[in-house]
């Protein structure tokens, strides 16, 4: 209760960004990407309250009886006891909330030392489809990457040929310009190929510095492109100052998830890098259209939130707020009690994988539902935008890489 309160704490002080961040042009950015034709939602006479699963404990017949239950008014000139918003909450926590999600490592080099990896999106469809062969786990194109500012930006260098190796291309492993702890870090990387002239005189480049002094030299070209990809790096080796130590993402303290499991404290239970894998924790929420979608958390653009999630500070993505290059993803601050981040019900997503609009840079905002006892289930866009009048929506002035994973690929990938 006291990490959910000082969280709460912490988010009532972020700045708000009121420039283009307001609650009406988040309605209105809602209501732009919805087609009432198609709209799917999980209703309550249709059975179903936790998007495409039921709830865990409780079941629907409950849950009815809870929401239609009028209770008996009290002595004359009293009001009637109303039913706690958190009665309601706790039966409907989300099954499967947090699940051990394996992902394949990538190794990299930066300063001649190793970094390690993920990929789960790219804004080329080829690209894309590469990166799933290569890494033999779903990476998505989100073509809404592609909008990402320069200085939202880090470059990876890929080999076109060369020394052979355990690069993307078969040659020589791909090559970062910065890492975790540098201010110009991002996770979201401009690809540049790299091609030697002469493959006979090809050695091994290990920075960018490198890179760049064989490009002087003539011995090799450098072609950047406009493909930009998210590769959150979870493990690396240091700089050559020292500057930067070797260090890791956060791990977890305890591996074992339940349906309650604590949403700080860490989003990585296990790296293993001779086995090439990191076992990420997988949350369970809501896509815009009341589909059941995971995500992992892998880095922030604020750093006490980073902190207490436990994960990358990430500054230089703050440039995405006011970009189309990002989505807007809806946390809950009170209401009906549930597996969200801050113990409500979980989040919606304004867009998921598959949209032409879908980005895993979610602008945070936060739902405060005005008089929390009468809280209900959102489940989609169209539930917020509907309830426009019951809630309040507050920009949270920041942005967090969250990857939105498919079910299934979370089922087939689970430890």
């Amino acid at each position: 209760m006291n990490h959910k309160l000082k969280y709460l704490g912490l988010l009532a002080i972020i700045p708000v960004f009121t420039v283009a961040l307001t609650s009406n042009s988040m309605a209105f950015a809602l209501s732009k990407y919805e087609n009432p034709d198609n709209h799917i939602t999980a209703q309550y006479k249709q059975g179903l309250v936790c998007g495409n699963k039921l709830c865990s404990q409780g079941g629907v017949s409950l849950i009815k009886q809870k929401i239609t239950t009028v209770p008996k008014p009290g002595p004359k000139g009293t009001k009637a006891p109303t039913t706690p918003a958190q009665d309601l909450g706790s039966v409907l926590r989300l099954s499967d909330a947090n699940l051990p999600l394996v992902m394949p490592l990538v190794r990299g080099l930066y300063d001649g030392k190793d970094v390690f990896y993920i990929s789960t999106e790219a804004s080329d469809s080829d690209v894309a489809t590469l990166l799933t062969k290569f890494t033999n786990f779903p990476v998505t194109f989100a073509p809404a990457l592609a909008k990402t500012p320069d200085k939202g930006l880090a470059n990876i260098f890929v080999f076109k040929n060369g020394v052979n190796g355990v690069g993307v291309l078969g040659f020589q492993p791909n090559v970062v310009d910065s890492i975790p702890g540098q201010s110009k870090y991002s996770a979201l990387w401009k690809i540049n190929f790299v091609e030697w002239k002469d493959s006979a005189t090809a050695k091994v480049l290990g920075s960018d510095d490198e890179i760049a002094d064989a490009q002087t030299k003539g011995q090799v070209t450098v072609t950047p492109t406009n493909v930009v990809v998210n590769c959150p790096i979870v493990q690396w080796g240091g700089d050559k100052e020292n500057t930067i130590p070797a260090g890791h993402m956060k791990i977890k303290e305890s591996s074992v998830l339940t349906d309650t499991t604590p949403y700080g404290g860490g989003q990585v239970l296990n790296i293993d890098t001779q086995k090439m894998q990191v076992t990420f924790v997988a949350h369970r929420g809501f896509g815009s259209d009341g589909s059941t979608i995971y995500y992992i958390v892998t880095d922030a653009s604020m750093q006490d939130p980073s902190n207490m999630m436990g994960v990358t500070f990430a500054n230089k993505t703050a440039a995405l707020i006011v970009s189309s290059a990002s989505s807007d993803l809806f946390q809950f601050t009170n209401g009906i009690q549930g597996t969200g981040p801050m113990g409500f019900q979980a989040g919606i997503g304004s867009t998921k994988p598959g949209d032409v609009a879908y980005s895993p840079i979610w602008r945070i905002s936060m739902i405060s539902w005005n008089d929390a006892s009468s809280a209900s289930v959102l489940e989609n866009t169209h539930d917020i935008t509907s309830h426009s009048d019951k809630i309040k929506v507050t920009p949270a002035g920041m942005v967090v890489n969250c990857p939105f994973i498919n079910a299934n690929t979370v089922y087939t990938h689970m430890k």
